[in-house]
């Protein structure tokens, strides 16, 4: 089929470089301008309820009152505070706002400010389905239950007035400063900044409370913990004292015994640690140096030896008798009297090397052994003068610790008389750590309900719903919308896009034209160059055989098929052809109904040998017409059969062109009967009316693949398919000048 591959394929051509895109800005486009009027109507409507509700909506005032955090860092009185101060940190900082909401401060807020007689805050709250409705849009409950007895002993009137000012009022850190800001929401502005002042002066009073009841507490501690002290500092006095007198100790005297024992047991030990210093260094020498000597190495390189003078004096005369000796050598004989002489003072010399380096070892013990008994004689007596001092270093040491108690006692004791003195000067006076820097004033504009924003949230979320709400329509639509979508779905080529006439559109000399016969009457016009196009495209379909017998057929009723039908035959008459229009939809015959000819013989009666084919043809303005004829309760077995093949043939040898219309193939198997006489098949869909599933399943079950030349994209809105991207355009939206009619 050639002209069913071309066809399915030069639409793919487009697309191809659009597939790319993740978003077609162009169907989003013509998303909105299809649903505008839904989108816009649901944001309407969702504006307009949220305006009445906000009419009626009582409106309130929020008093803000800012409070400064600031603890005294300077110390007034000179000295550490025994009161613990107000710490900023973030964890501090949120404790000081869940002492501004609690009950006990709040409390003081509603006895203060006479809130149990206040309507809004005291009374009970009258019961209502408007207070119940309004209350979804307000921060006021819709129904309050009466606060239960409590142990606390506050009145049920007082604990609810606290609850409603609790939970009428917002305290918050602003951002990360030391400022806590208080505000409260009333109906009335000039009680809403009355109550946030109120909140604020007493949290800052309550602070001064607190901090006054703590220097109390503290200065009546301190002062019963003199008293202990003052009883220790005279008991440590007397056991120093005690204990001096059962030794016979004087202050001076015992001191000075104590301190000069100690000092000389402090210099033997320092001359000790330098003699065992000493000792080491020279054992470590002579050592050394008896190592060499016994392991036949060169003691001339020991380093006492290397800094002898006289060693040195010895190698110089050496070397000197040395140089002499090669020299006489090399001018005499190794017997001559001047080279034995020379040898013989070489080794006097070698001799007194030695001799000078044996001394020098021999020193070497002699210091080691010095040492040593010096050492000796201070370990000797350190220990006769430890021994000695047993007695005096007990002593002393009970004595200090003694000592070293009393001096203890003492200190704590003027620490805390010290102490005593500036709290009892605290709690006269305390400096205030919160202050209120910035007091509430009459607002001057609600703060709830903020309409601006409320209406701008309820535009945006009507358009969201709008939006919403359209794509569900869309997708509830199981319709075709373009030939496109018809193609992509179906796998299977659009002949034609038929538009679809309104009575408007069909005025012709002042009246209304059939569809019918609009193709005979208005050649020229986009619906008969839509017919023409659809006739042309079975023709294409197979260029080898042209299509001569054309059956058409649809899924179910309603769809356009028997005005399909005709156009076609009217389109072919038109082009001088012969043509003849069979009724095959012998249920419900409208070519029949159309043509007035329901009452006369027609298919039914030739089929069955009533009438001769002579009686069954009706010539209308050229055009040949086989009606339905008679009721029959067997049409697939009469579209069956041979009379109804052979007729077929004879009108394919007399005539150019035959159009059969047949029943939908969803209800009934007529049309599954017939196409076995047909060359080609033309299956109608209705725009937007089929449902994409049953024409995908008739078509599954029609077994047309050999047969079907394509389809009829019927009863198009053209005003509305440019709302369904521009594939819906097809062929006749961008060329209205070339149509007439």
């Amino acid at each position: 089929m050639h002209g069913r591959v071309a066809r399915s394929q030069v639409p793919d051509l487009v697309p191809a470089a659009q597939e790319s895109d993740a978003i077609d800005l162009r169907q989003v486009q013509d998303f909105f301008f299809r649903r505008w009027q839904v989108i816009l109507g649901t944001a309407a409507v969702v504006a307009v309820v949220t305006f009445m509700v906000l009419l009626a909506v009582t409106p309130r005032y929020t008093g803000t009152a800012q409070v400064l955090l600031d603890p005294q860092k300077d110390k007034l009185f000179g000295a550490e505070s025994m009161i613990s101060e107000l710490s900023l940190e973030t964890g501090n900082v949120d404790s000081q706002i869940s002492v501004i909401r609690s009950t006990n401060l709040l409390r003081r807020v509603v006895e203060k400010t006479h809130l149990t007689q206040d309507v809004e805050f005291g009374l009970p709250a009258a019961p209502g389905l408007f207070r119940l409705f309004t209350s979804w849009f307000s921060a006021e409950p819709a129904a309050e239950p009466k606060p239960a007895p409590t142990d606390t002993g506050i009145p049920p009137d007082v604990l609810r007035a606290i609850g409603r000012l609790r939970k009428a009022l917002d305290v918050a850190r602003v951002q990360r400063t030391y400022v806590i800001s208080i505000s409260v929401t009333s109906e009335d502005p000039a009680k809403a900044a009355r109550l946030a002042n109120a909140v604020a002066d007493t949290y800052v009073v309550d602070q001064l409370d607190a901090r006054y009841d703590a220097a109390k507490r503290a200065s009546v501690w301190l002062a019963e913990r003199m008293e202990g002290l003052r009883d220790q500092v005279r008991q440590s006095e007397e056991a120093v004292g005690t204990f001096r007198r059962e030794h016979n100790l004087l202050t001076t005297t015992s001191e000075t015994k104590l301190t000069i024992s100690e000092q000389q047991l402090s210099e033997l030990n320092a001359k000790l640690v330098a003699a065992r210093a000493e000792t080491a260094e020279k054992r470590a020498k002579y050592e050394q140096a008896q190592h060499v000597q016994s392991s036949g190495g060169n003691v001339q390189a020991i380093p006492d030896v290397v800094r002898s003078t006289v060693v040195s004096q010895l190698r110089a005369q050496q070397a000197e008798y040395a140089r002499k000796a090669a020299d006489l050598v090399s001018r005499y004989s190794d017997n001559h009297p001047q080279v034995i002489d020379a040898r013989a003072e070489l080794r006097n010399i070698e001799h007194s090397i030695a001799a000078e380096v044996g001394r020098i070892i021999t020193n070497l013990k002699n210091d080691y052994d010095v040492a040593k008994a010096g050492e000796d004689s201070l370990q000797h007596s350190l220990n006769q003068m430890s021994g000695s001092s047993g007695l005096d270093n007990d002593v002393g040491i009970k004595l200090r610790e003694l000592e070293r108690i009393n001096a203890a006692n003492k200190t704590l004791f003027e620490s805390f008389l010290s102490r005593t003195k500036i709290t009892q000067e605290q709690s006269t006076f305390q400096e205030r750590e919160a202050r209120v820097i910035s007091p509430a004033t009459k607002p001057g504009a609600p703060s709830y309900p903020r309409k601006p924003l409320v209406m701008s949230l309820a535009l945006v979320v009507g358009l969201l719903v709008g939006i919403g709400g359209s794509v569900a329509l869309d997708m509830l639509n199981a319709g075709f919308n373009t030939p496109r979508q018809v193609e992509e779905k179906l796998g299977v080529p659009v002949l034609a896009s038929v538009p679809l006439l309104r009575e408007s559109a069909r005025q012709i000399d002042g009246k209304a034209v059939d569809p019918a016969t609009y193709t005979f009457a208005m050649p020229l016009s986009r619906f008969a160059e839509a017919i023409r196009a659809a006739r042309m495209g079975v023709q294409m379909s197979d260029v080898d055989h042209p299509a001569k017998v054309v059956m058409v057929t649809s899924t179910i009723p309603q769809e356009g098929k028997s005005t399909i039908c005709m156009s076609l035959a009217f389109s072919a008459l038109k082009a001088n052809q012969r043509v003849a229009l069979i009724d095959a939809d012998l249920r419900h015959p409208s070519v029949s109904r159309f043509f007035g000819l329901e009452k006369k013989p027609g298919l039914v009666d030739f089929l069955t040998g009533s009438v001769t084919l002579d009686k069954a043809l009706v010539n209308n303005h050229g055009l040949t017409i086989i009606p339905a004829g008679s009721k029959s309760q067997n049409p697939p077995d009469l579209l069956g059969s041979a009379r109804m093949a052979g007729l077929v043939e004879q009108l394919r040898e007399a005539y150019d062109y035959v159009v059969i219309d047949t029943p939908p193939v969803g209800p009934v198997i007529d049309a599954r009967v017939a196409m076995q006489l047909a060359d080609k098949v033309i299956y109608v869909v209705r725009w937007q009316l089929t449902t994409r599933e049953i024409v995908a399943q008739t078509l599954e079950t029609l077994d047309a693949d050999r047969k079907l030349a394509g389809i009829i994209f019927n009863l198009v809105d053209e005003t509305k398919t440019p709302r369904y991207g521009p594939y819906s355009y097809y062929a006749g939206y961008y060329y209205k000048k070339y149509y007439q009619g």
